[in-house]
């Protein structure tokens, strides 16, 4: 594989997948004398879903746009990698942020206050949306997210409803 022939729409998937998977290697939250890292609760979704998504981006003609079903799936991981990380953000912000709710005294008496968000999270995040948004802007003009999902709806119906070799009764 040569980067430098790679299409840009799969180039952007590869490169913020890779970014997605080291950020959640990354800390997430930091506190007091320790961190955490993102292979913890859904992080391990993220994860999963950024090595899935950097996958999809190999598969196929390196030098075309991603099939009509790897769009769909590629872009629904970008996605759901910005959601997961961005939910985190914004409770531990909104937690943390004011002084009188309950949860905030219940995390200043936990985690001290040193409590905060890893560099990790942020780059998690931005890698899931700059995977969604590149995937999406940079689709073929014939990529519908209908289209796409239909298409896919198809193959797997297609492929629950055929038998496989050892299904097949022998005669």
């Amino acid at each position: 594989m040569n980067f430098q022939e790679l299409n840009k729409q799969r180039k952007i998937a590869l490169v913020c997948s890779v970014l997605g998977i080291i950020a959640c290697l990354l800390p997430w939250y930091s506190y007091g004398f320790g961190s955490v890292n993102g292979l913890n609760g859904l992080g391990v979704l993220v994860f999963i879903l950024f090595i899935c998504s950097g996958i999809l981006s190999f598969i196929g003609d390196q030098k075309a746009n991603l099939p009509s079903k790897s769009w769909l799936l590629v872009l629904a991981s970008g996605f759901i990698c910005f959601l997961i990380p961005g939910y985190y953000i914004a409770r531990i912000l909104m937690a943390t942020g004011s002084i009188g709710n309950e949860e905030a005294g219940v995390f200043k008496s936990i985690y001290g206050s040193g409590f905060g968000l890893g560099v990790g999270i942020w780059i998690a995040a931005g890698a899931g949306a700059v995977t969604a948004a590149g995937v999406y802007r940079l689709r073929s003009k014939n990529d519908t997210i209908k289209d796409s999902f239909n298409m896919l709806k198809n193959s797997v119906e297609q492929s629950v409803k055929t038998p496989s070799d050892g299904d097949k009764p022998s005669n």
